[in-house]
Parts: C-alpha cells; structure tokens; sequence
C-alpha cells in the first residue's frame, strides 16, 4: 500500500524541455544550496533537449537526485548537473543524458546493488522510496538510469531519456 501510495500517477506525456525542467528543479533547491554554500556547475549542451515526457514527473525524479546529492556533501561541496545528446550502439535513437554528480561521501559498494530497491535506505529518517520512484519514473519514460560511486569522493547519476524532435 505504501509503494502504490508513494508511486507517481500515470504520466501525461507531451514534448517536454529537459533543461527547463532542470532549471525549475534546481530552483526549488536553491536556497538549501546556499545555505550549505554548495558550488553549482551548469553545463547543458543536448540540443534540442526534447523528449516525450511528464515534466512534472521529471521534475520530482530530478528533485529526488538533486536532494540526495545535497544531503550526501558537506559545506562548500560542488554539484555539477550537466547534459548532452547521447547514442547508444544497440539503437538509433538520439538520448539525451543527464548526469548529476557530487563529491559528497559517496555510495558504499555493498550498497550500490540495493540503491533503487523500494524502502533501502541508509538514512536515519529516510523511507528508501525516492531512488525507487525515481527509477520508476525514468523507466516510464523509456529510459535508463545507472549509477557510480567512490567513497569520499562522490556519487554520480545518469539518467538516459529517448529525445523527442524539438519542444515548442
């Protein structure tokens, strides 16, 4: 009953701009970055940055890894969120990659195996939802998200969304 209370609801797809709701959803977390005086790196290069999509789906999957990252860095930490057109070997379709990475404390290798599995969390009052939701809404998306990590030197997510032409 909790995953399916936690779960998001069905997407309403449409052609969405990645990089505005990236924007948006470092927006949301602006204030608790500068409070813990966190350096932002922007680097958005997919062009076009369309895909097919629920941008407010995007935008809580996008939060989640935003908010993780912060939780895992220390003062004065560095926070890059970047894009790019990406192409696989086994498909033609264009992807756009978004990656966002911290140099925060890293993620440790036994862990890493359960790190999208609903209620795992190494947290002391986290619910171990928001990486599987996250996952989920990436999968919805007809995407892929992976991620790697070193101890004491950070975390790094990408998350692989099929492009969509050109959003108005």
């Amino acid at each position: 009953q909790m995953l399916r209370f936690g779960a998001p609801a069905r997407p309403a797809f449409a052609s969405v701009k990645v990089h505005e709701v990236l924007e948006h959803s470092l927006r949301m977390l602006q204030h608790q970055f500068d409070g813990k005086l966190i350096a932002l790196n922007r680097h958005f290069t997919a062009a076009p940055d369309a895909v097919n999509g629920d941008d407010y789906q995007l935008e809580q999957a996008f939060v989640n890894l935003l908010f993780n990252a912060l939780e895992a860095m220390g003062p004065n930490g560095t926070l890059s969120v970047t894009t790019e057109l990406a192409r696989l070997q086994h498909t033609a379709t264009p992807f756009v990659r978004v990656t966002v990475a911290d140099d925060g404390i890293g993620i440790s290798p036994e862990n890493m195996q359960r790190l999208f599995e609903p209620f795992f969390t190494t947290k002391q009052n986290g619910t171990g939802l928001g990486l599987a939701i996250t996952r989920r809404i990436v999968h919805e998306h007809r995407g892929e998200i992976t991620a790697t990590s070193e101890l004491n030197k950070g975390t790094t997510f990408h998350v692989l969304l099929p492009a969509h032409g050109t959003a108005s």
